[in-house]
Formats: structure tokens, C-alpha cells, sequence
């Protein structure tokens, strides 16, 4: 887990600094139509509120019960207008099972800021927002009140999240028919509209489902995360038995018209493997379709070749598997093992790799023997991360701490 932050660090572009201009200036009431303005009233009276009107909503800010609070309405929605209210609680008032869960995850030793940001939405589950930090890193976590975790996602830019991407979408008539179906009173989280079809993110009976769909409405597959709180104990007698140095870090089902598996993925110190048992929790073969993506086959994916023989010439694609929006390639280029990641557009978003220390660059090198000494990280791990911002490196020091450099041996931070 702890590879993760560094990873999504660098992807999220905490090294690189940039600027933006805001074309959508605050406007006055009289750009908000009388259908929203009475759509807030019923919901809050006379509260005085300060509107501007940005991509299709009008945005009320106001002081409630708790303090400062922010309203979204689509303009095109008439009386039903109302999408979302962020407000604020204190960390103290989280329901237990948000904080029972932080206690039990890779942020339980991280500080978490006083003030909670909670989002209600039309007809989508109600969401927690709890920014936590460690080291000068900062991520927000999205909690369901359930303590189910949505997301991770990294403050790169030190600006206040505005929220917008959690505003509530409805899928298509079809993909909402179906989900109604088969996962009734199911509380939509999330809807991905990509060029070949749609995911949509649900809380059902407790769990997170991502269900994908074809451009056509069609259901594809369905994965169900579960946590420590519900792992079968079919998978967890499994790994004890036949792997008992390891302990199960995800579990995740996979349901297609053809197959229905378990894909588990463990962890013995920086040891990882992935094993995939069937319904009966016997291991089986990795199955074909976990290479599943939406609108085809991934191997032939233009853009992802292209990528591929342009970074790495003469390389050889050995396995390729969509997970998590992304498309994970493994390549054996220049004698080694390489993990090329790319999003659902085919466009790169960087490789990791396992290398010897004595093959660090001399830069990188030089600041660890300044810092730690010569012999602090000789025959240690390391591992090699290019992003498009740049190649970084991860080192184990004293086999107990992690080192986080650029390629000039800039050390970023340092991690137990």
C-alpha cells in the first residue's frame, strides 16, 4: 500500500506547478433562474445566500446550523433543481463506522484536520470527506456513512476541492432499469461516461459494486470490493492454509455472463502475489476475461502499441488487465520486468520497475551516501517510477526505511 502514495504523487502532479485561468466569473441572482431560487427557499427559507452560475448550475453559498455551506442546482432542472450541499461537522461527530474503518487502514497513524466535509446528493449516497496528513502529503478520503471507502485522492495543489466531480449524475434509462433490477435500493456513487461504454459505482447491502455497461446500455461485469469486514471465510481459510506467510491486502469478485471468480491479492512484507479462486475457493488459472475492458480487446489498442514501442523499443507485451480504470501492461524491455500503466484513453501514465541500487543514477546515489552513508542502502530494494513529469526512484534505507528521490537526487521525502 505504502507504494501507492508515491505513485499517485507523482501522476497527480505534486511536482510540477501550474496555473489556470477561471473564465466563469460569480454572477448575481439575476442570472439564476426563479425555479432555483425557490427550490433554496423551500429548503432554507430565507437564508441569505451569495450565487454565481458555473457549468450548468447555480451555486448558493450560505451559513447554516454548522457554518459555512454550499448549494449546487442544475439550471436546466426547473423545481427539481437541487444536486448537492456541502457542509461541515467536526471530525468528532464522524460516524463510528468512518472512524472504525480509518483506524483499521493505511492512514490509521495519519492526521486528520478537524473539520469534516459531508456532501448530500439527490438520490446518491450521501458522502464523508476526511483530509488527512502525513509528512507534508495530504489525500482526501471519501467515506459512504457506512464506512465504505469510494476514493483516495491527493491535494496536489494545496486548493480547495470544489466538489464538482461528486455532483450526482443518473445513467442511461437502460443501465438505470437494469441496476434497479438487480441491485434495488441501490445508492448510486459515481457514473463514468467513456467512449465505449459507462461504469457506474453503487452501495448495495453494504458493498461497493462497479458495474460496467457497453456503449449500448449492455452489462458487461460486475466487481464487488470487499474489505476486512466481510472477506468469505472460504478465501480466508484458503490463504492460511496454502499461504501462510502472506496476508490478504484486497479481495475483490468478478461476475461476467461466462465466469464468476475472486481475484485476492497478498502481501508478505514487499513481497506481493495475486491468486484467483472460483466460487468454491479452490485457485484456479488467472481467467481470460480479467484482461476485461469496456468496447473490446485491450492487446489491440493502437494508442497503448504505440506508447509501448515508442518508450521501449523491442519490448515484449507478456500480460495486460484492466483494473481500477486503469489498463496495467506488463513488458519485458532491456532484461527486466516493467509495469506500463494507462488510463481508459490509451494514454500513458507511468512505469515502475525493480532495480538493483548498484544501477541508480550517480545522482541519487550521492544523496543517499550523503545522507545515510554508503553501506545504508548497498543490496537494499529499489524501484524506478517514470511519470511524464519526470523518473523518480523509491530505496530501501536501514531495510526499514523508504526513500523517495528525483532523477538529480532531489530526496522528496523519507517513510518509515
Amino acid at each position: 500500500m505504502k507504494k501507492w502514495y508515491f505513485w499517485t504523487l507523482l501522476i497527480s502532479g505534486m511536482f510540477v506547478f501550474a496555473s489556470c485561468n477561471n473564465d466563469d466569473e460569480p454572477k448575481g441572482d439575476g442570472n439564476v433562474p426563479q425555479a432555483v431560487l425557490d427550490a433554496f427557499e423551500s429548503q432554507y427559507g430565507e437564508t441569505r445566500a451569495n450565487w454565481s452560475v458555473k457549468d450548468g448550475y447555480a451555486i448558493a453559498q450560505f451559513n447554516d446550523n454548522n457554518g459555512d455551506a454550499t448549494a449546487w442546482y442544475a439550471l436546466d432542472k426547473g423545481n427539481d433543481a437541487w444536486s448537492m450541499t456541502k457542509t461541515e461537522i467536526p471530525y468528532t461527530s464522524l460516524p463510528q463506522d468512518i472512524v472504525t474503518a480509518i483506524s483499521s487502514s493505511p492512514y490509521a497513524s495519519w492526521t486528520p484536520d478537524n473539520e469534516v466535509d459531508v456532501l448530500e446528493r439527490n438520490n446518491a449516497e450521501r458522502l464523508y470527506i476526511i483530509e488527512v496528513n502525513s509528512g507534508g502529503v495530504e489525500v482526501d478520503l471519501c467515506y459512504t456513512e457506512s464506512g465504505i471507502l469510494v476514493s483516495e485522492t491527493v491535494d496536489s495543489d494545496g486548493k480547495e476541492n470544489d466538489y464538482t466531480s461528486y455532483l450526482p449524475q443518473t445513467p442511461a434509462s437502460g443501465i438505470n432499469a437494469w441496476i434497479e433490477q438487480n441491485f434495488p435500493k441501490a445508492r448510486i456513487v459515481d457514473v463514468d461516461v467513456e467512449r465505449n461504454g459507462t461504469e457506474v459505482e453503487i452501495i448495495h447491502d453494504g458493498m461497493k459494486h462497479e458495474i460496467l455497461f457497453d456503449a449500448s446500455s449492455n452489462w458487461l461485469r460486475t466487481k464487488t470490493e470487499y474489505d476486512w469486514r466481510n472477506i468469505p471465510d472460504g478465501i480466508n481459510t484458503f490463504v492460511q492454509s496454502n499461504h501462510p506467510d502472506y496476508h490478504i491486502d484486497d479481495v475483490d469478485r468478478y461476475e461476467t455472463k461466462d465466469n464468476i471468480y475472486y481475484c485476492v491479492e497478498l502481501e508478505s512484507g514487499d513481497r506481493e502475489r495475486k491468486i484467483y479462486l472460483n466460487e468454491q475457493f479452490e485457485e484456479i488459472d488467472r481467467p481470460a476475461d480479467s484482461d476485461f475492458n469496456i468496447g473490446g480487446d485491450v492487446q489491440a489498442a493502437s494508442g497503448i502499441k504505440n506508447v509501448v514501442n515508442e518508450r521501449y523499443p523491442d519490448a515484449r507485451i507478456e500480460d495486460i488487465e484492466y483494473d481500477d480504470g486503469r489498463i496495467e501492461v506488463d513488458i519485458r524491455h532491456d532484461g527486466r520486468e516493467k509495469e506500463v500503466y494507462f488510463n481508459y484513453k490509451e494514454e500513458w501514465l507511468y512505469t515502475n520497475y525493480d532495480i538493483r541500487s548498484s544501477a541508480l543514477p550517480d545522482a541519487v546515489k550521492n544523496a543517499l551516501n550523503d545522507r545515510f552513508g554508503a553501506h545504508a542502502y548497498w543490496d537494499e530494494d529499489a524501484e524506478c517510477v517514470e511519470t511524464p513529469e519526470g523518473t523518480f526512484y523509491e530505496v530501501e534505507v536501514y531495510d526499514e526505511l523508504d526513500v523517495y528521490l528525483s532523477e538529480d537526487g532531489e530526496i522528496k521525502w523519507v517513510e518509515d
